[in-house]
């Protein structure tokens, strides 16, 4: 009875507090920020060049035998001229970022043994093959731009 009385509280506790911020400011939704095409999955870069498409980063766990020994964090994009080619990216970003997210868990999860240091050239080949079967060979590049591992 006593977990159920705290699951009801937490429950109305996140209503409330969800709705705080419509109710502190009249009851009227903030109006949103005017910007391009919805991109998810993507960083909108302030400067730079404009055919580089950023991703949101990624991590994974690093596992030594079945227990976790760290992680590692990857920030990575795609560096794409043709601006029609960049749009069909923008909205393939999710399924890209879920195939490169996939391979990041495969390699620090099971190829990477805590302590080494990370296999660049492995990583970018298998991230650039998933961007040249997604996009089309030799209409994107992939790069790197951190790949940090905490032990």
């Amino acid at each position: 009875m006593k977990i159920c009385k705290s699951i009801l509280f937490g429950l109305i506790a996140v209503i409330i507090l969800s709705t705080a911020p419509a109710m502190a400011s009249g009851g009227k939704p903030k109006e949103a920020a005017k910007s391009g095409p919805k991109t998810f999955g993507t960083k909108a870069i302030s400067a730079g060049s404009e055919s580089f498409l950023q991703f949101y980063p990624s991590a994974a766990t690093v596992f030594s035998g079945y227990k976790p020994a760290g992680l590692m964090h990857f920030e990575y994009g795609l560096n794409i001229e043709n601006s029609a080619v960049r749009e069909r990216a923008v909205k393939l970003a999710p399924r890209l970022r879920d195939a490169y997210g996939r391979v990041l868990a495969q390699y620090a999860g099971s190829l990477y043994s805590p302590g080494e240091v990370p296999d660049m050239e492995y990583l970018v080949s298998r991230m650039q093959g998933i961007t040249d079967r997604m996009i089309g060979k030799g209409n994107a590049r992939f790069l790197v731009s951190t790949l940090m591992v905490r032990d």
